[in-house]
């Protein structure tokens, strides 16, 4: 426990892939309960959204392979971004763990919002 506390901020980053397949067998399960509720979807809805997981998953590689390279936390961050945004576009608990896990790559002022810093005034 002491350890991994100390290393919080100074760890590499290093992407789950397997998170990655969840991540795309949730969206496939959830479009299929949705289709099971509504009229069966036809294949194009089907293909659309493989396309749609694809470039996902095209984007949040290349930002990765790019922070590998690099280990910048500004490009760290963008990574993070796109997890975020993704996830909750697709309801993603496995991007979210994502997510979680690069916060504790990142120093703590990085993973800390510059609009919700407190910027309290002493009297």
């Amino acid at each position: 426990m002491v350890r991994s506390i100390l290393e919080i901020g100074n760890a590499k980053y290093k992407i789950d892939r397997i998170a990655l397949g969840r991540f795309k067998d949730e969206v496939r399960q959830s479009w299929t309960r949705e289709g099971d509720q509504a009229e069966a979807p036809d294949a194009g809805a089907t293909h659309t959204l493989d396309e749609s997981l694809d470039a996902v998953f095209r984007d949040v590689m290349q930002l990765y392979n790019e922070y590998a390279k690099t280990e910048s936390i500004d490009v760290l961050l963008r990574l993070k971004d796109k997890l975020e945004q993704v996830s909750l576009r697709y309801k993603s608990l496995a991007l979210a763990e994502e997510v979680l896990s690069i916060n504790s790559c990142l120093p703590y002022e990085r993973r800390v919002p510059q609009c919700s810093k407190n910027t309290s005034k002493k009297h």
